[in-house]
């Protein structure tokens, strides 16, 4: 498993915005950290504590306790909300990029694949998926031609049929 050597040396690998630097030093420094490990959709935070670990993606960060947890560390302006991915949890945005209510949904609707419409619903409300392109049909391959041989010397001849030997 890839592992990071420090907060400084994560964020910079991913490339976060210099704010959502500050604001996940901030966050993150305040509770113990057991490692940072790199993951396909951003860092992962294993804490010391026995604490769920917190998923830093791009725009939010989830794992959190309770509301109070983040409330206590950068204040009640922050935007955050209740994890629908990860339930019992709570989830912050990030100064830059922060819709993670929104891309959290987004990611989950995604997992599960096309939605289907509920019994009794309207008729034309319901998301229809994109229809599946149609195979590519080969050409038929073309038959064939077979150079006739000359019945008086039995030499192939050319394929408009004229021998070249006793013409």
């Amino acid at each position: 498993m890839n592992r990071y050597g420090s907060l400084d040396e994560a964020l910079v690998h991913r490339r976060a915005p210099v704010e959502n630097r500050v604001f996940l030093k901030t966050l993150l420094n305040r509770m113990p950290i057991d490692r940072l490990l790199r993951t396909d959709g951003g860092i992962t935070v294993v804490r010391s504590d026995g604490a769920p670990d917190i998923q830093v993606r791009k725009g939010y960060s989830v794992g959190f306790q309770t509301e109070e947890e983040i409330v206590a560390v950068v204040g009640s302006e922050a935007p955050r909300w209740e994890s629908r991915r990860r339930p019992g949890t709570w989830a912050v945005d990030h100064p830059l990029h922060g819709r993670g209510a929104i891309i959290e949904a987004e990611e989950l609707a995604a997992e599960r694949g096309p939605v289907k419409p509920a019994r009794g619903a309207k008729r034309g409300t319901a998301r229809v998926a994109k229809p599946k392109a149609e195979p590519k049909v080969k050409p038929a391959a073309q038959q064939e031609r077979v150079q006739p041989v000359c019945p008086n010397c039995f030499m192939l001849m050319a394929l408009s049929g004229v021998c070249g030997n006793c013409s």
